[in-house]
Order: structure tokens, then C-alpha cells, then sequence
């Protein structure tokens, strides 16, 4: 009952806007002073938290995105999905969900990939008669590819709530990350005849006109080839050195880093001083800061859970409910969704993590498979109301208002997002195949 109350009060500390880790922090207080519990194992619970290996691969992969992001590489994407999907009908707004592909391969965070391409892709897509509002919610939907292609932040954190491999877990997103990319791609070329009118097309002169003309040259394709070469080069560096034995996933944050740094330097010279290096450094520290603050408050109230045996009382409960194994997955789904309303991506993980394994065992399904459903909920939770802190970043950036984006946003989520997180749910294939195949 007390550790109920104190669940509400965390909750409801987050719906008045207290920073999380201080609402998970006052819930642990709050059950320790009413149990009289002592609190001593607080302090060990959360230096044992960050002691982890693993954990430095967070500070370097977010470090490498960071650099990647703002080396000027996403021009650079953004002209290499132009250039492949121009010949299709509605190509230049199917450049969302690919170049977010692209960019989620190195940046490894959807709120970045939804930053960036709502920075350097709404603007140029406004220009040429696209809809603002169709816009937003198209970076916004696709802003969960950001971290279904590896390397995932995510996985890193799931790690350390389960028994899972990073380096599998970087793999079983794929194939389930690239059917969510081609699903959006469909879905545009039915509904973007809406939000599409060519007459609205600014700057249309002869001195544009000359440039359309030249990118369409094969000159031009080599050189936008050519120059992309680069960036393709790091997940392959990355995922080939953790798979072909050279380095593990850890050691691959550092690599990606280094390798960041000198493209972002001498390749791509998107860096114009040292300052603009510390900077990057400075924002990564600022979001490391920001994580291993969340890490040892939400493990402490994770810590009272298990203790409490809570985790078995949801699998009874839920077992309880119904014992057909897909009912079971339906109702995690629905938990999962309904939390993703609500709550922050890391919060979901270190919390639910820990209270669902046992139920996903006793059905049969794996750590990995759990993962990759959570990964998907988390996504559609990011792009939903009222916790979209990516729907509100995107609206802000290309200035429209939330309300206008929820309409064309609507179609994404109903035949993109969610029937991909039915196919991961009811589908283990999907997500085993390829860590089963390479590991």
C-alpha cells in the first residue's frame, strides 16, 4: 500500500514538472520514512548503478552523434536521398523517413534526427510547396528510425536492467527499423497529394531552374556520392569492428567518436574552431549530466520494487488475467503505450524493464524480443501527447502549432507505428533473425 502511494506520488510529481530524478528520489524517501526502512542502501544502489562498464559507451556514442550532427553531414544526406527518390512521386517528402535512416545510423538518438532534419529539411521542403504542418509530423513520426538503426542509446540502457547483449540488441532493431522506413514511404504516396502543391513553390527562377537542371547530371550524382562516402563508412566501421571480433561495443564508442572527430575536421570541415569541438563536448557532457542523474533515482524505486516482489505480482496479475501468450503481449503492448504517454524513454526503461522480463519469461518470449517491443513503444510514445517531446521540439523548429500537426500525424501512427509494434509483438522472428544469424 505505502509503496503504491508512493508510486502515485512520483507520478504526480512529474505531471506538476519536477525534475525526474528528484520525483523518484522523494517516492524512495517517502517509503524509507514510512516503513522505516534505512536508507543507507540508497547510497550503494546508486554508485553500483553507474559502476558499469558498459555505461561507457553512453558519454562516447553521444559524443560521435553530436559530432556527426553537426559536422554538416546531413546537407550531404539529405542531397544523397534527394537524388535517389527524385524520380518518384512524392520523393522529396520520402526523404524523411530514408535520410533519417541515414542519419539514425550515426547519430544513434531520434531527438537529434528530429532536430536536425526539422532544421536543414523543413525549410528547404516548405520551399518547394510542401505543407509546414505535413512537415513536422512526418520528421516527427520518423523520428523513431533515429534509434531503431543501430547504434541504439537505447540498447546500451536496456543492458543494464537485463541479461541482454548490446550487440545483439544493435541487430535485432534492424530489420524492424527498415519494414517502419518503408512503411512510411508508402503511406506518403498515398496522402501526399494533400499536403503537396507545386504552385506554391517559392524562388522558382531561371537561375534555380539551372540549378535543378544541374542536379540532375551525372556529374552531380557522382560528386553527391562521392561526398556521402564518409558517413556510410562509420556504421560499417562500427558494427563490422563489434561483429567481426575487433572491438566490443564499448570500445566501438570511442572508434565512432575518433572517427566523428576527424571527419567532422578534415573531411567534411564543419568545424571552424576549437571552440566549436568543446562545444560538442560540452553538450554531451550537459546530456550525460542530465542521465546518470536519472540512472540511480529511478534504479533506487526499482530496487524497492523488486524487493517488494512487485515484479512478480504484475506477472501473476497479468498471468492471471488471461494464459493465452498473445492476449498477455497485447496487454504489455497497451501498458507500454499508455506509459510512453507519460513518461521519459529512460524512465520506461529502467522501470518497466525490470517489472515486465519476468512476465515476457514465463510466456516465452525473450530479452531480446521484450526489447525491441519496448524500443517501439517507446517511439510511438515519444510522437504522442501529452509527454511528445519530440512532436514539441519539431512543432517549435518549423513553427506550427501542435494541434495542426495531430491530423496529417494520425495516418503515420495508425499503418506505420503501430503495425510495426504488432509485427515485433506477435512476430519473434523479425527481431531474432538477424542477431540469431550473426552472433
Amino acid at each position: 500500500m505505502i509503496l503504491a502511494i508512493s508510486a502515485i506520488m512520483i507520478l504526480a510529481l512529474i505531471f506538476l514538472g519536477m525534475s525526474i530524478p528528484f520525483c523518484f528520489l522523494t517516492g524512495s524517501l517517502f517509503y524509507a520514512f514510512a516503513t522505516g526502512t534505512s536508507v543507507g542502501t540508497f547510497v550503494s544502489t546508486s554508485y553500483y548503478s553507474l559502476d558499469a562498464y558498459s555505461l561507457l559507451a553512453l558519454p562516447l556514442f553521444m559524443a560521435a552523434g553530436m559530432l556527426i550532427e553537426q559536422s554538416g553531414i546531413a546537407g550531404r544526406l539529405i542531397d544523397l536521398a534527394e537524388m535517389l527518390l527524385k524520380r518518384i512521386k512524392g520523393g522529396m517528402g520520402a526523404t524523411i523517413p530514408v535520410v533519417s535512416c541515414f542519419f539514425g545510423a550515426l547519430s544513434g538518438s531520434g531527438l537529434a534526427t528530429a532536430t536536425t532534419l526539422a532544421t536543414m529539411l523543413g525549410p528547404r521542403l516548405e520551399k518547394k510547396g510542401w505543407n509546414k504542418n505535413y512537415i513536422a509530423a512526418f520528421i516527427a513520426a520518423s523520428s523513431p528510425l533515429g534509434y531503431m538503426i543501430p547504434p541504439n542509446m537505447n540498447a546500451i540502457v536496456y543492458t543494464k536492467v537485463s541479461s541482454a547483449s548490446v550487440a545483439a540488441l544493435f541487430l535485432a532493431t534492424v530489420i524492424p527499423g527498415v519494414l517502419w522506413a518503408f512503411l512510411y514511404l508508402v503511406i506518403n504516396r498515398v496522402i501526399y497529394t494533400k499536403y503537396y502543391d507545386p504552385s506554391k513553390a517559392v524562388n522558382d527562377t531561371d537561375e534555380s531552374k539551372r540549378a535543378e537542371e544541374a542536379r540532375s547530371g551525372m556529374q552531380y550524382n557522382l560528386r553527391v556520392i562521392r561526398s556521402a562516402i564518409p558517413a556510410f563508412l562509420m556504421p560499417v566501421i562500427i558494427l563490422g569492428g563489434i561483429y567481426g571480433g575487433i572491438f566490443t561495443a564499448t570500445e566501438a564508442g570511442g572508434v565512432g567518436c575518433l572517427y566523428g572527430l576527424l571527419v567532422g575536421v578534415f573531411i567534411y570541415k564543419g568545424f571552424k574552431s576549437k571552440k566549436d569541438v568543446l562545444n560538442v563536448f560540452q553538450q554531451t557532457g550537459y546530456s550525460i549530466g542530465t542521465l546518470l542523474m536519472i540512472f540511480p533515482m529511478t534504479l533506487i524505486f526499482t530496487r524497492l520494487l523488486v524487493v517488494n516482489g512487485v515484479p512478480d505480482m504484475v506477472t501473476k496479475f497479468i498471468l492471471g488475467i488471461s494464459d493465452n501468450k498473445y492476449i498477455i503481449l497485447l496487454i504489455i503492448d497497451i501498458v507500454l503505450i499508455i506509459a510512453g504517454f507519460f513518461l521519459d524513454c529512460n524512465v520506461l526503461l529502467l522501470v518497466f524493464t525490470p517489472l515486465l522480463l519476468p512476465t515476457a519469461t514465463a510466456i516465452g518470449v525473450s530479452a531480446i524480443q521484450l526489447a525491441v517491443i519496448i524500443f517501439v513503444s517507446i517511439g510511438i510514445g515519444s510522437i504522442t501527447p501529452p509527454m511528445a517531446m519530440v512532436l514539441f521540439v519539431t512543432a517549435k523548429i518549423c513553427d506550427v502549432k501542435i494541434g495542426d500537426i495531430i491530423k496529417p500525424l494520425v495516418p503515420f501512427l495508425l499503418f506505420g507505428a503501430v503495425p510495426i509494434l504488432l509485427l515485433v509483438t506477435y512476430c519473434p522472428f523479425v527481431s531474432e533473425w538477424l542477431p540469431s544469424l550473426l552472433m
